[in-house]
């Protein structure tokens, strides 16, 4: 695994805590460059505030050197979305690779 997304895990891990998260887009197709930004997906069992967790993951994330998006979602609320091929979620879920899990 690339020393960057361990040092991306390492500090979302750190930050939020979450159950699961997932490496999706170009970058897990293996289509990345290396101008390609980390398109990350952060699971969580718990309900939560999906706008304030991914600002203070993006907050954690300063100065790591390399475009990062992410998404926060419940895994709930992501399993109910995942089917629907007009949303994120479906790629995510049938292209992602899983890079943490609890």
């Amino acid at each position: 695994m690339d020393e960057r997304v361990r040092e991306i895990i390492k500090r979302i891990v750190e930050e939020a805590d979450p159950d699961k998260v997932i490496l999706f887009g170009s970058r897990a197709k293996g289509e990345g460059t290396k101008w390609s930004d980390y398109d990350i997906c952060v699971l969580k069992s718990d309900r939560v505030k999906r706008n304030e967790l991914e600002k203070r993951i993006y907050l954690k994330l300063f100065g790591i050197g390399v475009p990062v998006d992410i998404i926060v979602e419940t895994m709930d609320r992501f399993e109910e979305l995942k089917g629907n091929k007009f949303l994120i979620y479906h790629e995510i879920a049938r292209y992602g690779r899983t890079i943490y899990e609890k």
